[in-house]
């Protein structure tokens, strides 16, 4: 082998071994279940009276416009027959929950044609939401329920840019630090 192309065979190796190495960082990160979801909460009014409302909800694992989470608690009441089941009581509890905690901390923004406004309001939740009371009330024929929620509210759009160069530093950081695990 001549002498010139014997500086390349460490690199080569070295690079064949890095090339072998990311298969198991890739399925590491394949393996991770979804923790964080956007969420938006737009209600639609005409003429000053509600007639549509829409609540989403997205994985957002790498949404870095969250401001900070904290952890939020919530009551409420749902109207709902005794023989519902479980799930279904569960799902409304936790929708209405999601509903409250947005147009409580969320960031609002507001749309407007002619006599029609959307009013959104939005955030980031981590799951699970615990369900910490939820007890049937026979006289009013309702469930009431106490639920607690790790949240974020979006933030303003004139400060994404800068957490926009944060969540690329730390990405930075954390695909460094894999190399070590």
């Amino acid at each position: 082998m001549p002498e010139t192309h014997t500086p390349l065979l460490p690199f080569t190796i070295l690079l064949a071994q890095l090339i072998l190495f990311i298969p198991p960082i890739a399925t590491l990160h394949a393996d991770e279940g979804i923790t964080t979801y956007y969420i938006r909460y737009d209600v639609k009014s005409s003429k000053n009276k509600i007639i549509d409302d829409n609540l989403l909800m997205v994985p957002a694992k790498n949404d870095f416009r969250a401001e900070k989470f904290s952890h939020f608690s919530t009551a409420g009441v749902i109207s709902a027959a005794r023989g519902e089941s479980k799930a279904v009581i569960e799902k409304q509890i936790r929708e209405n929950a999601l509903k409250t905690v947005l147009v409580n901390q969320g960031l609002k923004s507001v749309k407007t044609k002619d006599h029609d406004t959307v009013i959104s309001y939005e955030g980031l939740i981590m799951t699970p939401l615990n369900i910490l009371k939820n007890t049937y009330d026979e006289g009013n024929n309702q469930y009431v329920y106490d639920v607690q929620i790790e949240f974020s509210p979006i933030a303003f759009p004139d400060n994404w840019k800068t957490l926009n160069g944060y969540h690329n530093i730390k990405q930075v950081f954390d695909e460094f630090f894999q190399w070590f695990k």
